[in-house]
């Protein structure tokens, strides 16, 4: 339960920094994908400790996984 609700935030967080590049609503998901792979790796690179980078890497992964699970109800979120 409570990693769903810093999941939405988190995706909350990076809808609010995306700008769209497409109208094609496929082109947006994919561009968002590549949104937030890029953030989070962001946040690796700049991160000196090896442990946080693991948990950064973790959070990546997690959170492209549940972006592709959930991609209509995220795909709603980013037209909003």
């Amino acid at each position: 339960f409570f990693k769903n609700i810093l999941m939405n935030k988190t995706i909350d967080q990076l809808i609010q920094s995306f700008e769209p590049r497409s109208k094609n609503r496929k082109q947006i998901f994919n561009d968002f994908l590549h949104h937030c792979f890029m953030t989070i790796d962001r946040m690796i690179t700049t991160e000196k400790r090896k442990r946080n980078q693991d948990k950064y890497i973790i959070m990546r992964q997690n959170l492209i996984n549940y972006l592709i699970a959930n991609e209509r109800k995220v795909t709603s979120k980013l037209y909003r």
